[in-house]
C-alpha cells in the first residue's frame, strides 16, 4: 500500500477537512511551488493569498487559502487557515459581486493607510484568487 498523507485543514470559521492524500502542492512567495510527498523532512510554512491543490488516487482537489499556516511531519500535514474553500463550493456571481465591491469600496479610499482601504484590498485579492482558481 502506498504511503499517505493524512491531511487535516482547520480554518478560523470553524470549518475542518480531514482527508488522507498522496501528494500537496502549493505556491511560496518568493520560492514558487513546492511539493509535499509523504517521506519529506518536515517542513513548516506561513501562507499568504493563494490556490493549492492535493493529489490522491489519480485525483486532484484545488483550494483557495486566504492566508495560515502549514506545518509538515511525520507523514501529517496540519493546515491552520484564515478562510479555505474547495474548487467546488466557489459560486462565481457571488465572486464577481465581491469583486465589485472591492473594488468601489478602493475607489472611495483617499487614504492607502486606512483600515477600510486594507479592508478591501484583502476582498478584492482574495475574489481575485478565486477567480483564478476557477478559470
Amino acid at each position: 500500500m502506498k504511503d499517505k498523507i493524512e491531511l487535516k485543514i482547520i480554518s478560523i470559521d470553524g470549518k475542518i477537512i480531514d482527508d488522507s492524500v498522496d501528494e500537496i502542492y502549493f505556491d511560496i512567495p518568493l520560492s514558487g511551488v513546492t511539493g509535499i510527498l509523504p517521506n519529506r523532512t518536515p517542513f513548516a510554512a506561513l501562507w499568504h493569498i493563494g490556490i493549492f491543490y492535493t493529489k490522491s488516487n489519480n485525483q486532484v482537489k484545488y483550494y483557495c487559502i486566504s492566508g495560515g499556516t502549514l506545518e509538515f511531519k511525520n507523514k501529517k500535514a496540519l493546515i491552520l487557515a484564515d478562510t479555505i474553500e474547495e474548487q467546488s463550493e466557489l459560486d462565481k456571481e457571488r465572486i464577481l459581486e465581491r469583486k465589485r465591491i472591492a473594488e468601489q469600496k478602493l475607489k472611495l479610499c483617499t487614504n492607502e493607510n486606512d483600515e477600510t482601504y486594507e479592508n478591501a484590498l484583502f476582498s478584492l485579492k482574495k475574489a481575485i484568487n478565486r477567480l483564478k482558481l476557477l478559470k
